[in-house]
This record gives structure tokens, sequence and C-alpha cells, in this order.
């Protein structure tokens, strides 16, 4: 039997896995990133991150694990970097609505292969869309918490409709061709969605 305590060249097993875990996940942010889905085998997963193909399933069922854990990854970088900064904020309503969605959107396309996994390589795989669906939901609660005037059923309606169109300007934008336009004007866009759609309605 493998003892997990044990150290080999100065590390445990659990950190050994740890470390090829991290490089398998790397690896899948650059090549399904790049290159998609379609074009990326385990093979080539497994020689980008020096990990022999046996140590792969021993910490990933498969590909669509693996792009699963990329996603979770990229996704929860917006959720630990954007939201602090919003909740922090004593802005008016509009300002913290600028803060969140340009920095979701800034996040997301400085590094274009992070935009590729979330918004388009996530529902190319066609496998994960209870993932992504998930996290549609939980980026909704976030907007209903933080911008949300109305609660209840059409509360909730209301935010899943700003998360998703979020999500398709930037399956637009990832779909474009290098050169990317700027995502300045994306982000002029959904502040005026945003702030249209919360305001109070007059009497």
């Amino acid at each position: 039997m493998t003892d997990s305590g044990r150290v080999y060249g100065g590390r445990s097993e659990h950190e050994r896995r740890s470390d090829r875990r991290t490089r398998l996940i790397h690896a899948g942010l650059e090549l399904f990133g790049t290159d998609g889905w379609q074009a990326t085998t385990i093979e080539r997963l497994c020689s980008s991150a020096g990990v022999a193909t046996r140590s792969f399933y021993e910490e990933f069922a498969g590909r669509e694990a693996l792009l699963g854990a990329v996603y979770e990854h990229v996704m929860n970088g917006v959720l630990t970097t954007v939201i602090p900064m919003v909740q922090a904020s004593e802005g008016r309503l509009e300002e913290r609505i600028r803060l969140g969605l340009g920095g979701y959107v800034g996040y997301l396309t400085e590094d274009p292969r992070r935009a590729k996994v979330a918004h388009r390589e996530i529902r190319v795989a066609g496998v994960l869309e209870n993932d992504r669906h998930a996290m549609v939901v939980r980026f909704a609660d976030v907007i209903a918490s933080e911008a949300m005037p109305e609660g209840g059923a059409a509360g909730r309606v209301l935010a899943l409709a700003l998360a998703g169109a979020v999500s398709e300007v930037l399956v637009d934008w990832v779909a474009h061709p290098e050169p990317r336009p700027s995502t300045a004007p994306i982000v002029d866009a959904l502040v005026r969605l945003y702030v249209a759609a919360v305001a109070p309605v007059d009497a």
C-alpha cells in the first residue's frame, strides 16, 4: 500500500500530488485556452505538464474532469479578486456596478485564455453544462445581494438574466479574431444595462 505520508526527494506524497495537479491545471488553461477543447488530447496535456499518463488518471477521471477543474480555477479567481473589491466599495450603486463589471470583464480578458475557457470551451465540451449553470447561478446570487432592489422570484430571474448578458457578450468577444476589440465599450454597455435594470421604477 502507498503511504501518503512517505517522503521522497524532500516532499511528501501529498505535496507531489498537489504539485502535479497544479501543473495539469496550468497545462489545461494553456491548451484549452488556446488550441481549444477539441484539439487538446490527454497526451498533449501530460506532455505540457510533464506528467505521466498514469499519473494523470490518479488526479482526474478524464479530460472533462480537468476542464472542470480549470474552469473552477478561473472562476474562483474572479470571485476572490472582484467580489471583495465590490463589497469594500462605499461608492454609489452605479460606481459599484462598474467596479464589479469592470473587474469581472478585466480579469477574464487580461488573460484571454481565461475568457476562452469560461465562455467558450466549457460549452464546446458539452458535458459540463451543470457546472457552467451552477456558476451562473452563483454569480446571479452575487448580483442579487449586491445590486438588486427586488427580492423573491422576480429578482432572481432578473439577476440570472443580467448574469447571462455578461456571459453572452464575452462569448462574442472570444469569437473575434486577434486582435480582439477593446473591452471598454462592453463594460459601458453592461453598466447601462445593469443600472437601467436595477433602477427604482417611478410610481
